[in-house]
C-alpha cells in the first residue's frame, strides 16, 4: 500500500511534470535577465515621453519603475532562498510574479 504524496514537501511536488527547485531557480535568473531588458524599455518609454510628450512624468511611469523593483525582489527571493526556507509552491508563484511584474513595467510606462 502506498501513501499519498505530501503536498507541502518542497522537494517532491505533487505534479510529476512540474519543474524541480533547481529549474525554478534557473527560471528566476531568467527573470533577472528579462528585467534588464524591461528596464531599458521602460527607460526608453519614459525618455520618449519626456522629450516628445508634455515633459511631465506621470503616475504610470512611477508605477512602472516600482513594478520593476518588485520584479527584481521577487526574482532574487526565488533564486537565493534556501531549499528548506521556501515551499515549492511559494517559489513557483514568486517566479511567476517576477516575470509578470517585469513585463508590466514597460507596459505601464508606455501608458503614461
Amino acid at each position: 500500500m502506498t501513501t499519498p504524496a505530501d503536498p507541502t514537501n518542497s522537494t517532491n511536488p505533487t505534479d510529476p511534470t512540474s519543474p524541480s527547485v533547481r529549474a525554478l531557480r534557473a527560471m528566476a535568473f531568467g527573470a533577472l535577465a528579462l528585467l534588464v531588458l524591461c528596464a531599458l524599455l521602460t527607460a526608453a518609454a519614459v525618455l520618449q515621453d519626456a522629450i516628445g510628450g508634455d515633459g511631465v512624468n506621470g503616475g504610470f511611469a512611477a508605477a512602472g519603475g516600482w513594478s520593476l523593483a518588485a520584479s527584481g525582489f521577487c526574482a532574487l527571493l526565488a533564486a537565493a532562498a534556501p531549499r528548506d526556507a521556501m515551499a515549492y509552491r511559494a517559489r513557483a508563484i514568486t517566479v511567476t510574479a517576477a516575470y509578470a511584474l517585469a513585463i508590466l513595467g514597460p507596459v505601464l510606462a508606455a501608458l503614461d
